[in-house]
């Protein structure tokens, strides 16, 4: 998909509702809008203590911005823009909330502006779409617990992913990681938008509902997310973590939208680091035609790797887990990924460019997914850490992953969607 971004005057600053206030027409012809529907609720990324971002499906060309606050008054602005454009999209629209007071309550909503484009000086607006208010709980760093949910390899698999949100929302943790494999391939822009941001939609009414839209979701690549000949859009819906000075060569690779698919993150005891295995399969294997580069991708994820475990935040946190989609240890047999032939069944590639560290630096449990079937492998000599995979798209195999953490234990429990518990591990903090 082209990004679809416009030049020229935009009529839209003068038009715009008082926040707070019920949004008014402005004049136009409304048969350009008559159709046009918001077609999911908000949904919260890459928190920081003082920002996150928000993305929405649209079904129709629109432009779009967050209302935000401290009270569900709100007062403040976040506009989407680049290089002095304002943000416009056929799919979904995303923007960054900055500066936000620390330990504030934030209250949010997502205003969305059909634009009809005839040319460079004639933009048609139609009705500006308020959503409901709604109040999110960014995590802290010094909160004295922590709860997780994670989730992987949904597929676009209707009901899994329907009775997963479901139980997201019933537990209702601090954070969502979804681990990888949304889909199977993203064949069209209209379906990246679709599958990445509908998750918990209401079914009559598709804007309201969500699994994060009051609490933040994570979200790490799978090598099925990479696929397809719109896999490059994905991260106008899925955004990435923005960019900043230190990231090593090679990861700030995406065009406009910047940022990056690997981050660090400390919830109350517990530190996050998420890493981006990538592909299943070598960069110079013929199926990926030549447009593969994962392997330098990887390795300069190495170099971020070293830095972010040593934050102080990182490095002082009583557990720390890493999450990436493919495993990072096999079992007896699996293929590494690395060869001729074959796909990989854990990433030797990311082994052997990550283990050390995470092993040096007291890594405790590497929770990952990709072979949709549900398994704990326990520390080894060589491997001592914990490694969980979780479960698959069918509903008989998926699998729902419970962190609940605070300064005397971490708990972990694997659920079916019936919600029966399959397994459960319990960590003890670890010596920093």
């Amino acid at each position: 998909m082209k990004r679809r971004t416009f030049i020229g005057s935009f009529a839209a600053v003068a038009a715009l509702p008082r926040i707070g206030a019920v949004a008014e027409t402005t004049k136009t012809s409304t048969n350009h809008f008559k159709n046009f529907k918001v077609l999911s609720p908000p949904v919260v990324q890459n928190p920081t203590e003082t920002s996150f971002s928000v993305s929405w499906r649209v079904g129709g060309r629109a432009a779009g911005w967050v209302e935000w606050g401290t009270t569900k008054e709100l007062g403040k602005r976040a506009k989407p823009a680049h290089h002095g454009l304002m943000g416009m999209s056929e799919h979904s629209l995303s923007a960054r909330i900055t500066d936000i007071p620390e330990n504030a309550d934030i209250y949010y909503r997502v205003v969305t502006l059909p634009v009809h484009y005839n040319n460079a000086y004639s933009i048609e607006q139609g009705t500006a779409i308020l959503s409901e208010i709604r109040r999110v709980r960014l995590p802290k760093a010094a909160a004295t617990t922590c709860s997780l949910v994670m989730v992987n390899d949904t597929h676009d698999h209707e009901k899994t992913i329907a009775a997963l949100a479901s139980r997201v929302n019933e537990i209702n943790p601090d954070a969502l990681i979804w681990n990888g494999d949304a889909c199977n391939t993203f064949d069209n822009p209209e379906q990246v938008a679709r599958i990445c941001l509908t998750p918990g939609q209401k079914a009559l009414d598709p804007a309201s509902g969500g699994w994060a839209s009051t609490r933040p979701l994570f979200f790490t690549l799978g090598n099925h997310d990479a696929r397809g000949e719109s896999a490059r859009t994905m991260p106008e819906a899925l955004t990435p973590w923005p960019d900043d000075h230190n990231n090593p060569n090679g990861l700030a690779t995406i065009p406009v939208t910047g940022g990056r698919y690997c981050f660090a993150k400390r919830i109350g005891p517990v530190a996050m680091v998420c890493l981006d295995t990538g592909e299943d399969k070598p960069d110079a294997r013929d199926v990926w035609g030549g447009m593969a580069a994962y392997e330098p991708y990887r390795a300069a994820q190495k170099e971020w790797l070293i830095q972010a475990l040593k934050q102080p935040e990182i490095a002082n946190a009583p557990y720390l887990l890493t999450f990436c989609h493919i495993p990072l240890r096999g079992r007896p047999g699996d293929n590494d990924g690395m060869g001729e032939t074959g796909y990989a069944g854990f990433s030797g590639f990311g082994q052997k460019l990550w283990m050390q560290s995470l092993i040096e630096t007291g890594c405790q449990m590497i929770l990952s997914g990709h072979t949709h079937r549900h398994r704990i492998d326990g520390p080894t000599p060589q491997y001592p850490l914990y490694q969980v995979v979780g479960g698959g798209p069918k509903e008989s195999q998926a699998r729902l992953i419970r962190i609940h953490a605070d300064n005397k234990q971490l708990r972990l429990i694997v659920e079916d969607l019936e919600q029966q518990e399959v397994s459960n591990l319990t960590l003890q903090p670890r010596p920093v």
